[in-house]
């Protein structure tokens, strides 16, 4: 069965969250004046955004599968650690066809 939330707008519009939330981590921690200001609040957006890339790439991860892509689901577990999986995947990954 195809699910239609597993698309790769759906992994481009998390991957753009969660980089405006890493961006926010680091603008309350490294840009404030007067030094970290609001460290609570940098390490909420932190946190956050890693919730976001996960889901993003769980949902990019399922797409893949379900697509019978096996290439790009070996791309995706390879770059996990580098951060850039689910937004390679929302521009160059396979058209939804199933």
């Amino acid at each position: 069965m195809k699910y239609t939330f597993l698309s790769k707008w759906t992994v481009l519009i998390l991957t753009a969250i969660t980089a405006g939330l890493v961006y926010l981590g680091y603008a309350l921690t490294l840009g404030a004046p007067s030094g970290a200001e609001h460290p609570f609040y940098a390490i909420l957006a932190l946190v956050g955004g890693l919730v976001v890339y996960a889901i993003g790439w769980l949902i990019a991860l399922i797409d893949s599968i379900q697509e019978g892509k096996w290439g790009w689901t070996i791309f995706l577990i390879l770059l996990l650690p580098i951060w850039i999986g689910p937004l390679l995947y929302s521009f160059f990954g396979p058209r939804n066809t199933k």
